[in-house]
This record gives C-alpha cells, structure tokens and sequence, in this order.
C-alpha cells in the first residue's frame, strides 16, 4: 500500500475513534528539545492535575490520599509535585485486582474509552478501559520516536509480534495489518522453516523499518544467517525498534550486522504507557511530558521502578509497582534532549536467583553469559530454569548447525564466572522452547 494513503487511512480512523492523535504529536514535537525547567514545569502540571482529578474521583484514590488531599490541592511546583510522588502509597498489581472498581472514576460516563490489556507476563493479564486522549499519546510518543530515525506514519513496516491461534482473532488481525501497512511475523511461529517464509513476506513488502520483540527479530536474523541468507540489509531499514522485551546487547549486534541498520530501543507498557524512547545518540530518554518514572526506594540497592502515566483518567494508575528493574543514568544527553535518562532496562525484576552453593545473584545476570558468543549467531534462544525443589539450574538452549562443541565451552566457562565453579549446570541442546502464553521470551524462570 502505498505510504499516503496508509497515513491517511491511519490518521482518519482515529479521527473517527476520537483519538487527538495529530494534537498529542505536535504537543510531543514542541517539547522534545524545551529547557529542563519547562520540561519539569510542564510533568509537574500534568501530574498535579491527575493527582487532583483523582483525589475527586476515583473512590480508591479518594479514600487513599484523603490524608495528602490538602497538600495535592496547594501544589504548584515540581518540587511540590515531587515530593508527593515520593511519599504517595505504591500501587500493587494485586491490590488493583481486588479493588478493580474502585480504580474507575465515579465520573467515567463521560470519558470515552477502548480496552486495553498487560501482556500477562506476571501472571493472568489486566484489562482496563483506556481513554482516547491516552491512547493518542502512547501512539505520539512512538511516532515521535521514529520521526528521529526518518519514519513518517503509514511506511510499510514488519510487525514482530504474537499472534493468537483463534481465527475470528486471525482475520481480525489481518486486517488490522493490511489497514496498518505492515507484515506481521509471528513470534509463536520461527522455526527454520517458517523463517524462510516470513523472509519472502519480508522481502515482497519491502518495509522501511522493522517493530517487535528483540527475541523474535534476533531469531530470524539467526536463522537467516544459518543458511548464508545475507541480503535482507538490500531492504536499507530506516531502523530496527524494539519493544516488549529488554535488548540484551548480544541481539542489538547480531541484528545491527544482519540488518545493516540501527537498533532502537523503546521501552512501556499497558499500566504506564510510553515510557522512554532511545535518541539518534544512544541514550533512553524518559518521557517526562506524560510519564513519571521512579525508583520504588531510592535509598535501597534494589533496581525496581514505579511508573505513572499522568494522562490516564479512565483508570488511573499512580506510583504503579510495574515489577520491571532498571538503571538510572545521570548527566545530560549530547542530542539536546532535556530529558532524564535511563541506562538499561534489565527486565522483570524479582527474587534473586540462589543458587546451589547458596550465593545469590540477580537474575538479569544470566543474559549475559551469552555476550562471548554474540559474534557468532549459534544460539537461537535459550532459557534457564531454576528447580528451587530440587535445588539445580538448568539451561536449554536452541543452537544452528554451526553450533560446535568449542562454543559450548564458551558457555560453560561464561557460566562458571558469573555462578562460581560449584554450581550444579545442566547443559541440554533442544529442538524447540515452549513459548509463554503472550510470546514473551524469559531469559529466566523459576519452577
């Protein structure tokens, strides 16, 4: 399909759905190279504000911040907003289960909204409603992103994505992807065989970047690469975008060398939206306009952040334990960009791995172990499993015909570093590895 008509096929949908999409972007546009004190005077307004809609509201925040009500009302600076959001209860995923009702403001008749779902990959997955004025800057937010990198709205893209077995789903998402321009690769759906028939897809409709999983896109490029398949850089990608899933550097190198085109990495999610985008200069910039990202305890070791997305009314979720961890980078960015920074996405936080010798290490640790082997492209996935029963680790993995006993004593080695020479391993080489229900892949689980 041709880019302008898809453009404007894409922004006349949301004009009928209600959906400001073209106000948010230019509001987005305006902002993106402000003074660091406009930025934060613009996050302050905005946070306020939710804090009073709230507070007036939603019966959950009602009762919960009536002893912070009279300081939330006199707040006028960022540092008034901040030092609310330091001291405002956390959000925890089960207590907005339990209390689901109580999160949707008594005034929601007149807030129009569409559902919107978690990937579920804690556990079973929320859906909430989401109003429109939401729902245009989360789409603003990665529109901005790729603008950075020459993308405009309605270029042909491959969507690397799940896609649901159910068939009334299927043609749904079909034609969602026809009206959208793009090729959708399953990320349920890479074995060998199937890599060579997304490759043709890929091929015939000529996309100018890709967008999905990091997992799923450093699979195919592995594949491709397996069977001496080099030319997909002929296709000149504006950019590679990943989301969902943390970019481990392993995959942003093999991709970056099979596709011959940056790597970018966006981070969000359902309950919090967009929350940080990477700039043309490498950095992973928060979105200070609509979000505000926070570690849970600034004075712990722990790495876990809160988030709030200070555009949602319909169902707000303020200081969110999102159960991500992620590091903080101080300074300022070359790029002119005012806003704060972060310096990874490590992923899902929780418990530590412990590991028979009884020393304890973070689980994000064990994605690295593969780092030596980056150059290579032997490892399609893999996965460790901890048996906490039975006290052992375990790691499968998925290799190529090119996977060779010296690699394995690659990883042997590596794994002896980071766990230490006692550790019980078990090493098996596997045709396949089951999927999670919503297609993410886990470097770790725990059984």
């Amino acid at each position: 399909m041709d880019s302008t008509i898809a453009r404007t096929i894409y922004f006349g949908l949301q004009y009928l759905r209600n959906e400001p999409v073209v106000k948010a972007l230019e509001d987005l546009r305006r902002s993106q190279f402000i003074s660091l004190d406009e930025l934060l005077a613009i996050q302050a307004k905005r946070q306020l504000e939710q804090l009073r809609f709230v507070s007036q509201y939603v019966p959950f925040y009602k009762k919960t911040y009536a002893p912070y009500k009279e300081q939330i009302h006199q707040g006028q600076t960022w540092e008034d907003a901040q030092v609310l959001m330091r001291i405002l209860p956390v959000v925890e995923k089960q207590e907005v289960r339990d209390k689901f009702n109580q999160f949707i403001p008594s005034n929601n008749n007149k807030i129009k909204t569409h559902l919107d779902k978690t990937s579920g990959s804690s556990g079973t997955p929320l859906i909430f409603p989401c109003d429109q004025n939401t729902w245009a800057y989360r789409h603003a937010l990665i529109f901005r992103c790729m603008a950075n990198y020459g993308v405009r709205v309605g270029e042909p893209y491959a969507y690397f994505y799940g896609l649901h077995w159910e068939n009334a789903t299927r043609i749904k998402t079909k034609i969602r992807d026809l009206v959208l321009n793009r090729v959708r690769v399953s990320a349920f759906d890479m074995t060998p065989e199937q890599a060579m028939f997304h490759y043709k897809n890929i091929m015939r409709h000529k996309p100018t970047h890709f967008l999905g999983y990091p997992s799923t896109i450093y699979e195919l490029c592995v594949l491709l690469r397996e069977r001496g398949i080099d030319d997909i850089h002929k296709l000149r990608l504006k950019a590679v975008f990943l989301s969902t899933e943390p970019l481990r550097p392993y995959q942003r190198q093999i991709i970056e060398e099979t596709t011959n085109s940056r790597c970018v990495d966006m981070y969000g999610s359902a309950e919090g939206g967009g929350n940080a985008f990477e700039c043309p200069d490498g950095s992973l910039h928060i979105s200070s306009e609509v979000t505000w990202v926070q570690p849970r305890d600034p004075n712990s070791q722990s790495n876990e952040i809160i988030v709030t997305d200070m555009m949602l009314r319909s169902f707000p979720m303020i200081r969110y334990a999102i159960g991500d961890d992620a590091i903080f980078k101080t300074g300022n960015c070359v790029c002119g960009r005012p806003h704060p920074m972060l310096e990874s996405i490590e992923g899902r936080s929780g418990d530590p791995v412990i590991l028979p010798n009884g020393r304890k290490i973070n689980s994000h640790l064990t994605g690295y172990i593969f780092k030596a082997l980056a150059k290579y492209g032997v490892i399609r996935r893999y996965r460790f499993v901890h048996d906490r029963g039975q006290g052992n680790l375990q790691l499968f993995i998925v290799v190529t015909h090119d996977f060779s006993d010296d690699h394995m004593k690659v990883i042997q080695d590596e794994a002896e570093v980071a766990f230490g020479e006692d550790v019980d391993l078990t090493i098996n080489i596997v045709e396949n590895i089951p999927h999670l229900p919503n297609a993410k892949h886990r470097d770790f689980i725990q059984v």
